[in-house]
């Protein structure tokens, strides 16, 4: 199945590095244009969730699952998910075509294989956030809102804590994804995240790349210049 939903080229443009670049050489516009429509039809979308009550102390985020309770030790977790109840847990997944044509351009070239990195990363992002706002609609159908998703590895919460994930969603049986003994993805252009359910509209807690304590220096952040 493919993709089905627009692959922003200005995304696929920052995580290539081009920060406040306005003139794109036609060409390298026409390699992103290839890389983009590649990865479109190419992927293999899938996605999984689950909901979960919570428990917002001080500095922990509480999950309780059946039969255990598992917390994050997380200020930036607290402060996104503050006054908050419940919790959905996902992950998802384009596939692993991305990384079949990220190693097929590397062989003749590495800067077209940065293209469909690029492309694959902007291609995650753009699936869960129409995935996102399609639970948004369906939350606040019920008089619930939800806070920006929180993945693992974001801010000060420990990438360990995708191993939680992996446990709760029971992700690689359900969705095909596996988990490194160092703690990556495979396929690569996959995501974890936390997204916190709500009842007051105007606590969003933290959002966007402002959110995390790495934003400043990290160079795909959406609010560099």
């Amino acid at each position: 199945m493919p993709l089905e939903v627009e692959i922003p080229v200005k995304e696929v443009q920052r995580y290539m590095g081009y920060h406040g670049i306005v003139d794109i050489d036609p060409d390298m516009q026409a390699r992103i244009g290839k890389a983009i429509d590649q990865v479109s039809i190419q992927s293999h979308p899938r996605v999984i969730s689950k909901e979960y009550r919570i428990t917002v102390a001080e500095k922990t985020v509480t999950l309780h699952a059946d039969g255990e309770d598992v917390t994050f030790e997380s200020e930036g977790l607290v402060r996104n998910l503050n006054g908050c109840c419940g919790a959905v847990l996902l992950a998802a997944t384009i596939g692993p075509a991305c990384d079949m044509l990220v190693r097929r351009a590397g062989i003749t070239s590495a800067a077209e294989a940065s293209i469909y990195q690029a492309a694959g990363a902007a291609a995650i992002e753009a699936f869960l956030d129409d995935y996102n706002d399609k639970l948004k609609a369906s939350y606040e159908a019920r008089g619930l809102f939800l806070r920006p998703r929180f993945s693992p590895g974001y801010g000060d919460l420990k990438l360990d804590h995708q191993k939680d994930w992996f446990r709760l969603l029971d992700i690689t049986k359900q969705i095909g994804i596996e988990l490194t003994d160092s703690l990556l993805m495979v396929p690569t252009k996959s995501v974890t995240a936390i997204i916190g359910i709500g009842i007051d509209e105007s606590k969003q807690g933290c959002s966007g790349c402002k959110g995390c304590n790495k934003h400043a220096t990290c160079e795909f952040s959406k609010e560099r210049d």
